[in-house]
């Protein structure tokens, strides 16, 4: 593939951090007593924060119940990462060194907040890997709407779209990108995409490393 960006989710695609956040989760909701599984956290993966907390209120009954979830719940990231760390998905490295060699832009653009996004780069030792990044705090409407990456497209000085490619693990992630008019590959971290929806990104592969093979 001819190439000038690469568009990087970060959670479940740099970094291994979507299965910190439901442990995250979990003990918050064992903590608050409420009710909590998998299949209620998979919803929101890829999503953003602001729509997470209008259904959680709606579902739970409770806005201050929901509040008390979400701040106990970001402690525990906290106090986990700093146990742990936080691990890198397979071939990151790998990929983003061939793009540098090639003289490939590198943008994230992250459902989460800026401080989130440099605190995990900071603990995943990436602080220099990327030449643009774009949060949440920046754009108007979350994935799937197409704003964060349209601003990280942007934000490299709008290269031709076809000469940009969106990484996600998500599928509301690849829907983002698809309302964006960027193409865009798939490598599912904890959700397995449906036979339905494998039309939908140019390709599904297992790993970033999959992934360098694939645009060489």
């Amino acid at each position: 593939m001819n190439l000038d960006l690469v568009i990087f989710d970060m959670d479940g695609l740099v970094v291994d951090s979507e299965k910190v956040y439901f442990k995250a989760n979990m003990l918050a909701a064992e903590a608050l007593k409420m009710p909590y599984s998998f299949e209620y956290y998979r919803q929101y993966i890829g999503a953003g924060t602001e729509e997470m907390l209008k259904k959680m209120s709606r579902d739970y009954g409770s806005k201050q119940l929901v509040d008390e979830f979400i701040q106990l719940s970001q402690e525990n990231v906290y106090h986990l990462v700093e146990e742990d760390g936080m691990p890198l998905k397979k071939g990151f490295r790998e990929l983003s060194r061939y793009l540098k060699d090639n003289n490939i832009n590198k943008a994230l653009a992250s459902s989460n907040n800026k401080k989130a996004i440099d605190y995990f780069l900071g603990k995943a030792d990436l602080q220099t890997q990327f030449d643009y990044i774009v949060s949440t705090d920046d754009v108007a409407h979350a994935k799937p709407a197409p704003d964060i990456f349209n601003q990280a497209w942007a934000a490299a000085a709008k290269p031709a779209k076809q000469r940009t490619l969106v990484l996600e693990d998500s599928i509301n992630g690849i829907n983002a990108a698809i309302n964006a008019n960027i193409p865009a590959i798939m490598v599912p971290d904890l959700i397995k995409p449906s036979k339905q929806f494998r039309h939908k990104p140019l390709a599904i592969l297992d790993d970033l490393a999959a992934v360098r093979s694939f645009i060489r």
